[in-house]
């Protein structure tokens, strides 16, 4: 139906349009007969454009727009172009508010979507609990998007995502690494179902894609991986070997049982005469922990640097892929001092080597638990709020006592960095620690008693 309202006062100007009847118009405008409010316009610098003038049935509103110039815009294409635009006007539609829905689709792609649910996630509105996310959960919602969903589909509109793309994506990592792809499974459970809840109205996403991943969820097993005292024998010759930054962050592991994260993301100043302070913001239970140096471990910490292990190529610590790297090494070098190959180990096995010694080492449990920084269960934590520092203290300087005693057994403790030992007398610690391959006593070999504590 043609509105004739749109016609103007040259009404008697339209025609079938033709490329012959375009190039005899030299001035003014033809409308087309074939397709209402499709107009063309011949202006003085010799130019022709389409355009298109049409009213919204049932509320009056004009809509104006522009194609193009012809021959560049066929005359084919300009009645595509116009009938495209009459059928949303004869639905009652405005096309302006089509074209801008579909510059916000084409906008919300996973990369933005994801920026406005970490906006939420930091201000706590991205769960129905509303509690603000601890600084190690942000982290590590930020890790997974930047490590596995970003290089996939950072640039794709969120919209066109579909659970298979979702469900590809986990088995893939699940292939590598089990318990990261539970972990990216929940975490796109999470970030998707926020999206298509009342809670992610920007992003409005019709359903989410990713309500069934979990139901992929792999088989984890609780790691028992601990040190015996001759893999930590071992593993103090073989770090030997690696450069000085490798010593100083893999002997920290072994010293301070500190997580990974604390350690290769410590900045210098976190050292208070000799006492590591790691604050509440890096740290997974998003409290202050207190770990006390002894002589080595001060030692590891006197960098001229604004970062612990500043990273060779940006402003910020050194990445975790060369850590893993060295770790390789190490693995590696420990199985030729074996003999024999030695299990995998992980960074997190210094903290159940540290803790699996505690007994040993004659430490209540309180003080063990106090050390790892776990934090107090049930009415303990509600109404015990003694920290526990000295009793931290005692154990630390202990533990780097004890190491410390193993690398001078094994030799390696003057490439390794260790303070001169100062007492001419063998410790109570000293003795903690022999290594088994001697089978019999020599001259100057400690008493029987004594090594039978080992």
């Amino acid at each position: 139906m043609i509105d004739r309202a749109d016609l103007e006062s040259d009404m008697g100007r339209r025609q079938t349009l033709t490329p012959a009847a375009i190039d005899s118009l030299t001035t003014g405008k033809l409308a087309d007969l074939v397709t209402p409010g499709l107009w063309i316009e011949a202006r003085p610098n010799d130019k022709k454009t389409w355009f298109y003038r049409r009213r919204i049935l049932g509320c009056g509103t004009i809509i104006k727009k522009t194609l193009g110039l012809f021959p560049a815009n066929t005359i084919a294409a300009a009645r595509t172009w116009a009938a495209a635009l009459n059928q949303q006007i004869e639905a009652g539609v405005d096309p302006r508010e089509v074209e801008r829905s579909a510059q916000d689709r084409a906008k919300m792609t996973v990369k933005f979507a994801h920026a406005l649910y970490m906006e939420a996630v930091r201000e706590g509105r991205a769960s129905r609990a509303k509690r603000r996310n601890k600084p190690r959960t942000i982290a590590d919602k930020l890790a997974i998007y930047d490590r596995d969903i970003a290089p996939k589909f950072g640039g794709k509109v969120i919209y066109d995502i579909t659970e298979r793309d979702l469900t590809k994506l986990v088995l893939a990592k699940g292939k590598v690494a089990r318990i990261r792809a539970n972990r990216l499974a929940t975490e796109l459970k999470v970030f998707f179902g926020w999206a298509s809840s009342l809670r992610g109205t920007e992003i409005a996403l019709p359903d989410n894609p990713a309500a069934r991943l979990t139901d992929l969820k792999f088989a984890e097993e609780a790691r028992t991986r601990k040190f015996s005292l001759d893999e930590i024998g071992w593993f103090l010759r073989a770090i030997a070997l690696e450069s000085r930054t490798y010593q100083r962050g893999m002997l920290l592991w072994l010293l301070t049982a500190a997580r990974i994260s604390e350690v290769t993301k410590a900045r210098s100043d976190e050292l208070h005469v000799d006492t590591w302070v790691i604050p509440e913001g890096r740290a997974k239970n998003s409290r202050v922990h207190r770990i006390a140096l002894g002589p080595w471990g001060q030692s590891l910490f006197r960098i001229n640097s604004e970062w612990l292990f500043p990273s060779s190529r940006i402003d910020g610590p050194q990445a975790l892929c060369g850590w893993y790297k060295a770790r390789n090494r190490v693995l590696n070098r420990m199985s030729q001092y074996a003999g024999r190959p030695i299990e995998r180990w992980t960074p997190h096995d210094m903290r159940r080597t540290a803790r699996s010694n505690t007994k040993r080492l004659k430490v209540d449990f309180e003080t063990a638990e106090a050390m790892l920084n776990h934090a107090k269960q049930g009415l303990e934590r509600i109404y015990d709020g003694y920290e526990l520092e000295d009793e931290k203290r005692e154990w630390f300087l202990k533990w780097e006592a004890e190491i410390a005693s193993i690398a001078r057994q094994v030799g390696v403790a003057e490439a390794l960095g260790l303070p001169e030992h100062r007492s001419s007398s063998v410790t109570p610690v000293q003795l903690l620690w022999q290594p088994r391959r001697h089978a019999t006593r020599g001259r100057g070999s400690p008493p029987r008693r004594a090594r039978r504590r080992v």
